[in-house]
């Protein structure tokens, strides 16, 4: 009998080959989830931050924004560890992206949930008036992908280890969905590239 595919690598798989993907955050959601889906809106994996975690920063924020103001009370939610999973679309757990603490910079370990093993960091710098660049480093330290443009509105490339351009973030909105799209080469596998994306995503709203 032919050995079942880990879930990690049957989401490589649904990712090889594509020019566009499509990640919709699921707004009626108490965690922090994201849907990313192939140009037909079929779902090829999910990423979440669940509901305690997002709740009890929100509550930390909160709770430092009377004592302290709005902009202290956001540094002080975001400086918190927290943990997303990455999901296949059965709900089979593939990676995990473990943020360490901090609040202006930060380093998300990614991780083989099977393995344990690192394949990856982001390493993200956020500038005093709100702007945002990151970084993804393989576990070698050499830079492997990085952005060049507008995080916040998302407008921006992301750029492989040659500056070559491997993908494109463009903001689309369908219905009353918050839908935004990735264009991409489709001759590289771009799971590196959607985790990328999408935590930028989560940050660029804290």
């Amino acid at each position: 009998m032919a050995q079942a595919m880990s879930p990690t690598a049957s989401i490589i798989q649904s990712l090889s080959g594509q020019a566009t993907l499509l990640m919709k955050m699921k707004i009626l959601s108490f965690g922090k989830n994201y849907d990313v889906m192939d140009s037909n809106q079929s779902v090829l994996l999910t990423i979440g931050l669940d509901a305690g975690q997002n709740v009890k920063g929100l509550a930390v924020g909160a709770a430092v924004s009377q004592i302290a103001g709005d902009y202290v009370g956001r540094w002080a939610a975001r400086r918190r560890e927290y943990t997303y999973d990455v999901k296949d679309p059965q709900g089979n757990l593939a990676m995990q992206i473990r943020k360490g603490v901090g609040g202006n910079t930060a380093t998300f370990q990614v991780v083989d949930a099977a393995t344990q093993s690192q394949v990856g960091r982001i390493e993200l710098k956020r500038s005093l008036i709100g702007g945002l660049k990151a970084t993804w480093v393989d576990p070698s330290g050499v830079v492997y992908l990085h952005t060049k443009g507008n995080i916040l509105r998302r407008k921006y490339e992301i750029l492989g280890p040659q500056g070559e351009r491997w993908g494109r973030v463009r903001h689309k909105i369908l219905a009353v969905r918050d839908v935004w799209q990735l264009e991409l080469d489709p001759r590289v596998n771009h799971l590196y590239s959607a985790l990328f994306a999408t935590v930028l995503d989560f940050e660029k709203k804290m």
